[in-house]
């Protein structure tokens, strides 16, 4: 389901141009949703042939399941959205101040582009990591389980013969 999520998000602003323009109710993210424009609508089109084609379809897949959800589901995940762009402006900006550096407003948004991709590539790698661990413990699990019941249970042994 978290792989979903993630690719959700690419997704997402290709779903916002086919989306419905009327909000939804409930609490909404702090920039409301404007209706997309066909030079936006364009520019998500070309983005999308770019990508390889295994990539495109995952992409459409994404995209009918965006739309197959309900406008509370679509709700929870723009949240869900907005808190983790929240989450990832603080910690730019906590690493910005903890490196000590003073720099002009052009190089600020450099270095946050630079830490959040970053950021991204070692969150992807530390979860590849945990995924490889978990299968690797996993698949020890298994092997002791299969040794433990597939040892050989004597038979009984009748201890007295009748005659």
């Amino acid at each position: 389901m978290a792989r979903f999520f993630g690719a959700l998000i690419l997704v997402f602003v290709a779903a916002a141009a086919f989306a419905d323009t009327t909000p939804a109710p409930g609490p909404q993210p702090s920039a409301s949703p404007q209706p997309a424009t066909s030079a936006r609508i364009e520019e998500i089109q070309k983005s999308i042939e770019q990508l390889p084609p295994e990539q495109q379809e995952k992409v459409l897949q994404n995209l009918h399941r965006w739309q197959a959800l309900s406008p509370e589901e679509r709700d929870y995940i723009r949240q869900q959205e907005h808190v983790r762009h929240i989450k990832q402006e603080e910690a730019a900006t906590e690493a910005y101040q903890k490196s000590g550096l003073h720099l002009t407003e052009t190089q600020r948004i450099q270095f946050r582009k630079r830490y959040v991709e970053e950021r991204r590539k070692l969150e992807e790698e530390v979860a590849k990591e945990s995924q490889q661990k978990r299968t690797a413990g996993n698949n020890t699990i298994v092997d002791q389980l299969k040794k433990e019941f597939s040892i050989p249970k004597p038979s009984p042994t009748p201890s007295v013969a009748l005659h």
